[in-house]
Formats: C-alpha cells, sequence, structure tokens
C-alpha cells in the first residue's frame, strides 16, 4: 500500500516547502495540498516545491468544474505537471459542502459535469487537437504543444455508487472520503463494475481512501483532535456509521450533528448530548487516533484495508504535520511498502 498525506488548506509555502522535502525523504507517495476558500492557492504556494523535489508526487484536491472551467483547469494542471517534470496530480470533484456555503453555488448533473472534466482532462495531448462536446462541458481544438511531461494523474472524489463507478470508466483512480473497512467490499464491487464496462483492468486503477490521522505522542491531545473534527469524516452519513452503530445510534448522531459540528468550530472535544461510548465508536472505526503506542494497530488496519482492495491511502495530517510526516515515514511507509 501507498501513503499519501494531504496538509491543511491554506499553509504558507515555505512551510509547504518544508513538509514537502520531509515527505520526498520519507518515501511518501503523494503529498496533496488542499484546496478551500479564503486560503493560500495550493498550486501557487506548491509551486516551488516541484522544483526542489524529485520523487512524491505533488496533487491538488477538491477542484470542481463548477468552480473552474475545464480549459483553466488543464492549463493550469499541465503547468504545474511541466513543473514537476511529470509528478502533477489532481482530484476532481463535484463541489464540496464548504464551497457550496461560501459561492452559492448549486451544483446540477454533478455526475455529467465531472465525466466531462475527467474525459477532457484525460483526452488532451501535446500531438493532436482535443474536440470534446459533453453533457455540460466542451473544448475546441485545445492542443498543449508544449505539454511534454509525463501526464498527470487524474483522479476523481467518489463514494456513492455512480460516480465510483463512472470513475473507474475514466480517470486514473478515485479517492473515496472516510470508508470504515466494514463498507470496502461494497465500494469495490461498484469500482470492479465499472472497470468491466469499461474493459479496464483492475491493475491500471488506483483505489485511495482519505482517512483522517490522529496519532501524537499524547494520546489526549490526539483524541481530543479527532473528536473535535468527527463532523467532517463521512459527514456522519448514516451509510458511514451504520455498520458499527445500531439504528438508534445512528438516529441519535443524526439529531445532534449540530454538536458536532458545534465542537468543530469552539475547537472543543466535548459533543454535547452525544453518549462517550458512540463518540469513542466514531473515532475508533472513522480515524486513525491514540498514542504511538497504537501504530501497530493503524498498521495492522492498513493491511487489512489492503487485503480488501485498497491501493493506497491518504492521511490528513492536522495540528505538527512534521511530527506527523516524521512518524508516518518512519514507522507506516517501511511497513507497509
Amino acid at each position: 500500500m501507498k501513503i499519501d498525506v494531504i496538509l491543511d488548506a491554506g499553509l504558507p509555502a515555505q512551510q509547504v516547502e518544508e513538509l514537502g522535502l520531509l515527505a520526498d525523504r520519507y518515501g511518501i507517495n503523494t503529498l496533496w495540498g488542499s484546496c478551500f476558500a479564503s486560503r493560500r492557492d495550493p498550486l501557487l504556494t506548491m509551486a516551488g516545491l516541484a522544483r526542489l523535489t524529485t520523487r512524491v508526487r505533488l496533487g491538488i484536491l477538491p477542484v470542481s468544474p463548477y468552480e473552474v472551467h475545464p480549459l483553466r483547469i488543464a492549463d493550469s494542471l499541465l503547468t504545474f505537471n511541466e513543473f514537476s517534470k511529470g509528478r502533477g496530480t489532481i482530484l476532481i470533484g463535484g463541489l464540496g459542502h464548504s464551497t457550496m456555503r461560501v459561492t452559492g453555488l448549486q451544483p446540477i448533473r454533478r455526475l455529467d459535469a465531472v465525466r466531462d472534466c475527467v474525459s477532457i482532462l484525460k483526452g488532451i495531448s501535446p500531438d493532436a487537437p482535443l474536440n470534446y462536446t459533453g453533457e455540460q462541458y466542451q473544448l475546441t481544438d485545445y492542443c498543449p504543444e508544449w505539454a511534454t511531461a509525463t501526464p498527470p494523474l487524474i483522479y476523481v472524489g467518489a463514494t456513492g455508487p455512480n460516480m465510483l463507478r463512472m470513475s473507474a470508466t475514466l480517470a486514473d483512480g478515485v479517492m473515496m472520503s472516510d470508508v470504515p473497512l466494514s463498507r470496502m467490499e461494497e465500494v469495490t464491487g461498484y469500482i470492479d463494475q465499472g472497470l468491466k464496462d469499461a474493459g479496464r483492468n483492475r491493475q491500471d486503477f488506483r483505489i485511495n481512501n482519505f482517512f483522517a490521522w490522529h496519532i501524537k505522542e499524547n494520546r489526549e491531545e490526539a483524541l481530543a483532535e479527532a473528536r473535535q473534527g468527527l463532523i467532517w469524516r463521512g459527514l456522519l452519513q448514516e451509510w458511514h456509521i451504520s455498520t458499527f452503530l445500531d439504528e438508534a445510534e445512528c438516529a441519535l448522531v443524526e439529531a445532534n450533528r449540530p454538536a458536532f459540528l458545534n465542537a468543530f468550530l469552539q475547537r472543543s472535544d466535548r459533543i454535547e448530548g452525544v453518549p462517550e461510548s458512540i463518540v469513542d465508536r466514531l473515532v475508533e472505526h472513522l480515524t486513525f487516533a491514540g498514542d504511538t503506542a497504537t501504530l501497530d494497530t493503524a498498521i495492522g488496519h492498513l493491511q487489512d484495508f489492503a487485503a480488501a482492495g485498497l491501493d493506497e491511502v491518504a492521511l490528513k495530517v492536522h495540528e505538527n504535520p512534521a511530527e506527523a510526516i516524521s512518524m508516518i515515514g518512519e514507522r507506516l511507509v517501511p511497513a507497509l511498502s
């Protein structure tokens, strides 16, 4: 299994460069910069890193065709890919809740929009013009003759069945979000169906899973951080939690969703109205959290994910990212590569 690291959105370029050099040294597969409103643009903050590193792939996520036309996505991605000598990577998504809240955009027919965007990005060649007419987007006579580096990798952000099947027909890989081990057979089934429909081999497609990383030297600090961010773990949707919580417990989580959001906004580890036993199980199944004594358990859990079909895991680091990358590089990368 390959190990990716996702950085917090908006880190300054100097810090990104320091963390990227650390990831490059430790054999991290891909370092991802996060795109969010009111934060520094990761394409710009990672541009210098593209020239400083030699091995680690450099990715941007999530990017939506509802925010930026595929033409501009292509121009930026191909330029960044040139900087990094063919190590560029991007994740195309349908439009995140945070961006919808800020912009007021309402994505219509997400599947069509993402399919068009990925089709355009995968169809580009420096040798012949691309003429594409899709359901929502089109491109005529697009031919970047200068884009001769190894093509960038195109991932789709997907967890639902239709987007998973579609991603398997077109993209280089998929990154799911917070999918627990108990759901892996279901999601790989959708992916396998898409690959079969497209006549593609499983070996040609990368399956990745976003997971929050909260393992630190200090156990209390780690668990508090994990609890604060629970609202974003699959947005606590029933599909994500119903294999380890019963029906009544799932209903309780749904009814108290504002309490989870409030904990995040207040940087509190207390979830009002939700029993500790439920919070503990959410942390256990939807994050990697604890102190260094739990590293062997985390490695074993990732080995189980690999056996279930996961090729890559993207670990989202939070406070003290250099410490997290060092721990991941020293313990996880050797154990799982």
